[in-house]
């Protein structure tokens, strides 16, 4: 497969995390009708996903910042549908909340995973536009995978959105074993800069 191939292919893995990310604010009645919460309640779902994502990813990153890098978005990716698949069987909100954090600190993992994966393929005057077309997958989500989110959530049932995100990153952990080339990782960086203390 050619870089551009997959760099599609790492696109299309922003799109599917993006997608997850945002189509709950296309489907929060849907959801609060169901879990028997009110919108505002529901709404927090987003509130806590936005903090977790945040506040973890710079941390988990840089615990994961040795770890070979198709290994460490085939690691995120796993636990990435493992919290969509809490989310579809999830009976209340308490569990629905743990599903969206799990998916929370996996999605910003993958999105750092992918970028970093992004400019390493792509031959040194690509790179830039390479890290710009896994962007415009993540960005995508919003103006794609939302809508299809909500009519889905309409016409049949909204926890098929998230089974659907699942299933398709499932078949995209087999495209990447296939397609991906190993890449080592980096030298861990401080959160504090020496500079910093000094």
């Amino acid at each position: 497969m050619t870089n551009k191939g997959k760099i599609y292919i790492l696109a299309m893995i922003s799109f599917l995390v993006g997608t997850s990310q945002y189509v709950i604010s296309g489907i929060l009645d849907k959801m609060a009708n169901e879990l028997g919460i009110s919108i505002e309640a529901a709404g927090q779902l987003i509130t806590v996903y936005s903090l977790i994502y945040a506040i973890g990813t710079p941390i988990l990153m840089a615990v994961l910042a040795k770890m070979e890098r198709r290994k460490l978005l085939l690691f995120s990716l796993s636990v990435f549908i493992l919290g969509n698949l809490l989310a579809v069987i999830a009976p209340g909100y308490g569990m629905f909340m743990v599903a969206r954090i799990i998916m929370a600190l996996s999605a910003g993992v993958t999105v750092v995973t992918v970028l970093s994966l992004a400019a390493r393929i792509a031959p040194a005057d690509k790179k830039a536009s390479s890290i710009a077309t896994v962007v415009m997958g993540f960005t995508a989500s919003l103006i794609i995978g939302v809508p299809i989110g909500r009519f889905i959530a309409a016409a049949y049932d909204w926890r098929l959105v998230f089974l659907g995100v699942a299933i398709f990153v499932l078949i995209s952990l087999a495209i990447i074993v296939k397609t991906i080339p190993q890449t080592h990782g980096d030298k861990p960086v401080p959160f504090f800069a020496t500079n910093f203390i000094n």
